[in-house]
């Protein structure tokens, strides 16, 4: 008994220090890829909507020289740091990710935050393992933990979920399970890094919704809007696994080095027609929540976000998926709002919560952390709906995972596919 107090002990005060250091770190980046990003976005705006991706991934194109890592959204690069090889993620990384989204995300390209923000987070355990003082007391166990604590602190901060960031970096690393090992120190870490975030830059909520109290006799609602969210989920993710296998297409024919620079050209199209899907496209999902837009609209809009982000991110823009999930989870609940409860009241809105909790499940077969996520990023006043449409939308998806499919280019494509049956691999 003795000992493993000890133990316990031990355990407990080495990691309340690396996760609070890793977290720090975490805020930081967040920070970091914000600023650099609306720097670059004041310049991106001025330029056509034709040119501007096409410059973002002309950009990438040129990081890709320096470090390889800076193409596509980031989070199979760290599903496969942490789980194939113990954590390692180069250091340069953090440097050339920031560049490579700020440029991709700044000059209008279709994509998130989240992918770029677990492989720079992830990096800062690396850089911390390799500090002499406290390379001692970590082995090679710690430094995957610590490249967890590190994308969950920058998750943490960027969405401004203490809870979820931690809960989110745990869970997507395996599809049939939770590990308590990773998932404590990561929600440390994750919490630092928002307390962090939160004294330096913005402290609210990602998105501003009036009050609604949940009505149980809404539950069939929340539950269609969850079931029709996943399903147009899986539609994404069919059309984005398609545009990676042209990419590798594309790449056998030698025009590796050009794929981000086609994948602007293409987004740029889109943006002419649609530039509500330019960016993040949070401002637009913050639009849905305050009003009400025409169901062919939507649907349009729809179905241009996810064009628009598969040719971005697809053709190895850099860029993460969570939020492109999100917007269309919230276009999908807010088109079933219009069928039946008429939009523009409390209803709605949870409706669109209820597809933003389910498309993020269903994409990254997160169902915890895209509830909590959510709660977070809105208010518990939609946690009903939250909670339900999370659990619909992964019931649809979790048959699919849109970080499964490895590039056929990556040279880590054999042994992480080998990996994956023990635990996240499915029949297609």
């Amino acid at each position: 008994m003795l000992n493993m107090t000890k133990y316990v002990n031990g355990y407990m005060i080495k990691w309340l220090f690396f996760a609070t250091l890793v977290g720090i770190g975490g805020g930081i980046s967040a920070l970091a890829l914000n600023a650099v990003i609306d720097f670059v976005s004041y310049w991106g705006v001025m330029l056509p909507f034709w040119l501007a991706p096409v410059i973002g991934g002309t950009i990438v194109s040129i990081l890709y020289r320096f470090d390889p890592n800076v193409l596509g959204s980031g989070t199979p690069k760290y599903i496969d740091g942490v789980n194939l090889y113990q954590g390692e993620i180069t250091r340069r990384t953090w440097l050339t990710k920031l560049l490579a989204s700020s440029a991709t995300i700044g000059f209008q390209g279709s994509g998130g935050v989240e992918g770029p923000m677990v492989l720079m987070g992830g990096s800062l355990g690396n850089f911390i393992e390799k500090i002499p003082l406290f390379k001692r007391w970590l082995d090679k166990e710690d430094r995957r933990i610590l490249t967890v604590c590190g994308a969950a602190g920058a998750i943490g901060a960027i969405f401004r979920s203490p809870l979820g960031g931690g809960i989110f970096a745990a869970e997507l690393l395996y599809k049939t399970s939770l590990h308590y090992s990773d998932m404590f120190p990561a929600i440390l870490s994750s919490t630092v890094g928002f307390v962090i975030y939160s004294t330096v830059g913005d402290a609210n909520p990602l998105f501003a919704m009036p009050d609604y109290q949940t009505n149980p006799a809404n539950i069939l609602y929340y539950a269609l809007a969850g079931l029709l969210a996943g399903y147009a989920s899986v539609w994404f993710m069919k059309i984005f696994h398609k545009t990676e296998e042209w990419g590798d297409w594309l790449v056998s024919k030698g025009v590796r080095h050009y794929l981000p620079v086609l994948g602007g050209a293409l987004t740029g199209i889109m943006l002419i027609f649609f530039p509500e899907v330019a960016g993040t496209g949070t401002a637009f999902i913050q639009n849905l929540i305050d009003a009400s837009f025409g169901t062919w609209f939507l649907i349009a809009i729809l179905v241009a976000k996810m064009l628009a982000s598969s040719f971005t991110i697809g053709f190895r823009g850099s860029a993460g998926l969570v939020i492109p999930a999100l917007f269309i989870g919230a276009v999908s609940g807010s088109i079933l709002s219009n069928v039946f409860v008429g939009g523009g009241n409390g209803l709605s809105n949870a409706l669109i919560i209820s597809g933003m909790a389910a498309s993020l499940a269903s994409i990254a077969n997160v169902p915890i952390a895209a509830a909590v996520l959510l709660i977070e990023m809105v208010g518990f006043q939609v946690g009903g709906s939250a909670v339900v449409g999370s659990v619909m939308g992964y019931i649809v998806g979790h048959r699919r995972m849109v970080y499964i499919n490895m590039r056929h280019d990556d040279p880590d494509y054999r042994a992480a596919k080998e990996f994956r049956k023990l635990d996240r691999y499915f029949e297609k």
